[in-house]
Order: C-alpha cells, then structure tokens, then sequence
C-alpha cells in the first residue's frame, strides 16, 4: 500500500530531530514557550509542512539537509505573515482615545453651517440653470460642486483661465441683480 503525501510528510518531520525546524522558526519570531500563542503558532508550523513537502522541487529523501533548510525559511516567512496579521488585527481591536474622537465629531453649530450651506448651494444652482449662461454654470458646478480652482476648470473645459474668470465675473453681476434687493444694494 502507497503512503499517501501528508504522511510521508510527516514520517519525514518526526523521524529524527527533523521536527526541531518548527522549533528554530519559531524561535526565529521570538516567540518561547511562556508566548501566549506559541502552541497555536507551532499547530499552524505543522499543519504547513506537508505543502512545503510537497511543493519542494526535488524528492526530500533524498536531499534532506538541502530541503530542512527550505522548509525552515518557508514556515519561517509563513509565520511571520500571519504574525503581522494577527497583530494588525489586535491593533484595529484595541480600544481608542476617545476624547481624541468627541473633539473629531462635528458640533451642532458646524452641521447647521454645513445644511445651510448645501441649501444656498443648490439655490445658487436653481438661479443660474434657469437664467445663466453655459459658462455661469460651468464656474459655479465647478467650484461649487467639484470644488476646482480655475486653473482646474480651464483645462476641464478645454478654455483659458482668463475666459474662467469672465465666467466669474458674469456671474457675480447676475447674481447681484438676482439676489440683492434694489432698496439694500447700495449698502
């Protein structure tokens, strides 16, 4: 009866002092004994052997020393993979500061601003689409909405920064006519 590759696999790990590779990999991590997960790292060390065995390009009967050495780096790189993982994940676990968090959030003042400045935006959009003339509009959705210097709407449109500016210009002479009434306009 042919021995199937895992057990192959590991006929090869524990004849010998073969298993002392897990031992040298996991002690390359710093981690010993007293490490809080050790037994689970040395698991996983395990559970990788028979793909590396396997993966090895040559037969490791019959270059043991050639392949020990493989199989050590391998579980070695493997592990410190999943060491950075598990560690990034404890990282994203821990808790916060969280007065940093509560100075972060905005105040009721700042989301009032924020609404009334969204509701002037689309009014501003809803007097010049009705009124305003191509390049108006332009200016306004860009910087407005796309918050784009002129320089940026020049080279969306395919213009000149100064015909930007003439958009600028036209439409702040219409929107003084529009929105300012005739008895405060000159204040």
């Amino acid at each position: 009866m042919k021995e199937s590759p895992h057990a192959a696999a590991y006929r090869f790990l524990y004849d010998g002092d073969h298993e002392i590779i897990l031992f040298a990999a996991l002690k390359r991590l710093h981690m010993n004994r007293s490490h809080a997960d050790y037994e689970d790292y040395l698991q996983e060390a395990r559970l990788l052997f028979p793909e590396i065995y396997a993966a090895f390009p040559e037969n490791p009967e019959t270059k043991p020393h050639q392949f020990l050495a493989y199989a050590q780096q391998k579980i070695y790189w493997t592990l410190l993979d999943k060491l950075r993982r598990d560690r990034k994940q404890l990282e994203r676990q821990e808790p916060g500061n969280q007065d940093e968090l509560i100075t972060a959030v905005a105040s009721d003042d700042d989301i009032l601003d924020a609404i009334g400045q969204a509701d002037f935006r689309q009014y501003l959009l809803k007097v010049i689409g009705g009124a305003g003339t191509t390049g108006e509009w332009r200016y306004l959705v860009g910087t407005l909405l796309d918050q784009l210097t002129a320089e940026e709407i020049a080279t969306r449109h395919g213009v000149s920064r100064n015909t930007v500016y003439k958009w600028r210009r036209s439409l702040i002479r219409r929107l003084v006519r529009n929105l300012t009434p005739p008895e405060n306009f000159s204040n």
